[in-house]
């Protein structure tokens, strides 16, 4: 299984091509977090009424996985790594990849590439 980051999604309301090939998948993952971040981008675009709807429908395709304890726990483990090696990366890719860790995800689907190489036990693929 493939975890969509933030930045795939955006592209994937966005029509780039290169992201249909993903829609294919047999199930696909992101988390509460890049949900959090792909709706503050809409507000902050000021993107309302239909067009915010039919924005929204992804996530009628797409598992939202939720933080829970053992997400948040593993989330603050890689936090504390990457600030101990001086490489510390924002708190949403930390929850991310913890939220995809804790479950057995290893495989993140991203253009964030230089973030998410830092995390141990995180594969990066690009589109």
């Amino acid at each position: 299984m493939k975890l969509l980051d933030t930045t795939f999604l955006i592209d994937l309301a966005n029509g780039l091509p290169e992201t249909r090939v993903y829609l294919a998948e047999q199930q696909l993952l992101t988390t509460q977090i890049n949900m959090f971040e792909f709706i503050r981008g809409l507000f902050i675009r000021k993107i309302s009424g239909m067009k915010y709807l039919e924005i929204m429908e992804l996530f009628e395709t797409i598992r939202v996985l939720p933080l829970d304890d053992s997400g948040m726990i593993k989330s603050a483990e890689i936090s504390a790594d990457l600030f101990k090696r001086g490489m510390p990366i924002d708190d949403g890719d930390c929850l991310t990849a913890g939220i995809a860790l804790s479950r057995g995800i290893n495989t993140v689907v991203t253009r964030n590439v230089d973030h998410f190489k830092r995390i141990k036990g995180i594969k990066v693929e690009t589109y």
